[in-house]
């Protein structure tokens, strides 16, 4: 409660401060919230998919076959198409490095390729054609990797890889059955997440959003979560600051404006799931951590940041972005026809766990 209460004070004092006040006040200022910088971008490609690498090089993927990189903390960017490749919507990629990254296709099949040259060629290392597959995302730890697509049978469609993207072995078992109606969404790519010693799927479309889960045990279980839950509404996104805290995202996407059951948080490593105290201001697509106290979550309506670890959140922003990535201390957006965006955010930024 007294975090809610510090949150409910900051609220007042963004309202209280006037435009020209709020020009007056550079971003260094942790009260007043960081805004987004509108990038130049190379294409007009709807972008879902965006990933940091360890290297600090960017990637994203959208539509008609379009990937971009970028290796300045997302400043400038250089597109390219993979070839035969117009009518596919990559709606996830992973970037291990400058020059190595996979991208994965979501709607009529899956198709997963892989680059080894910074994007220059590419290479199909997974393809189904049956136009009834739809995959909604992967992620990986090290070379270790996972790709996830809707039931098939009542079961997740699951593809493993072991190396870095380059080859993929279909099937996981043991996974508890999928309630009727149960899926992932597309929405960023981010509803999987590989930790060092869990994985984590997150679901939507049914009577229940769930996390499903696998520990050390290689036990899995299916985790309810207090999200919104019907078929066009559940869990969009989720991160992971380490395998303890993590913070799922969503809402319903048809009533994006909705601000309740949209957000929850774990302190267990997804054992179990708290609605969060102050609910982000709308449907969310995706969220990201930028330290273990400072999240970002953006979405068709705008952005929110949250500086406890995702228990309160405060609206940032109206710019609408599908997917953010961070970087340091800058955050990626990418969008809508090709829309690109940074923020910048101060390394003191406020915590009311200080």
């Amino acid at each position: 409660m007294k975090n809610t209460f510090l949150y409910l004070i900051i609220i007042v004092l963004y309202g209280c401060v006037s435009a020209d006040s709020k020009d007056q006040v550079t971003q260094d200022n942790p009260i007043l919230p960081p805004e987004w910088e509108s990038i130049s971008s190379p294409t007009k490609a709807h972008l879902r998919g965006l990933d940091v690498a360890v290297d600090g090089t960017v990637w994203a993927s959208g539509t008609r076959g379009t990937v971009l990189r970028s290796t300045d903390d997302g400043l400038t960017w250089v597109a390219s198409q993979i070839p035969d490749c117009e009518e596919i919507d990559f709606r996830d990629i992973e970037g291990f490095d400058a020059t190595h990254a996979v991208v994965m296709s979501s709607g009529n099949g899956v198709r997963l390729y892989h680059t080894s040259d910074g994007g220059g060629t590419w290479a199909l290392s997974f393809e189904d054609t049956n136009s009834a597959i739809f995959f909604d995302g992967m992620d990986f730890y090290g070379g270790r990797g996972m790709a996830y697509g809707d039931p098939q049978n009542g079961s997740f469609d699951i593809l493993q890889s072991s190396d870095s993207g380059r080859s993929w072995t279909r099937g996981l078992a043991n996974m508890p059955a999928t309630l009727d109606g149960e899926a992932g969404f597309a929405a960023s790519g981010t509803g999987i997440v590989l930790g060092k010693s869990a994985i984590w799927i997150a679901t939507g479309g049914a009577a229940k959003s769930r996390i499903f889960r696998v520990g050390a045990d290689s036990s899995w279980s299916a985790v309810n979560s207090p999200l919104l839950s019907a078929p066009s509404s559940g869990i969009f996104s989720m991160a992971f600051w380490d395998d303890i805290n993590g913070v799922v995202v969503g809402g319903d996407y048809v009533d994006s404006t909705r601000m309740t059951e949209n957000c929850a948080y774990t302190n267990d490593g997804g054992k179990s799931w708290n609605e969060c105290e102050l609910n982000t201001t709308g449907y969310r697509s995706c969220v990201t951590f930028v330290n273990a106290n400072t999240v970002i979550a953006t979405g068709r309506s705008g952005s929110d940041i949250s500086y406890d670890g995702g228990v309160n959140w405060i609206e940032l922003s109206d710019q609408a972005y599908y997917s953010c990535a961070a970087i340091g201390n800058w955050v990626i957006g990418t969008g809508r026809s090709g829309k690109i965006g940074r923020l910048k955010l101060n390394p003191n930024q406020l915590s009311v766990n200080d």
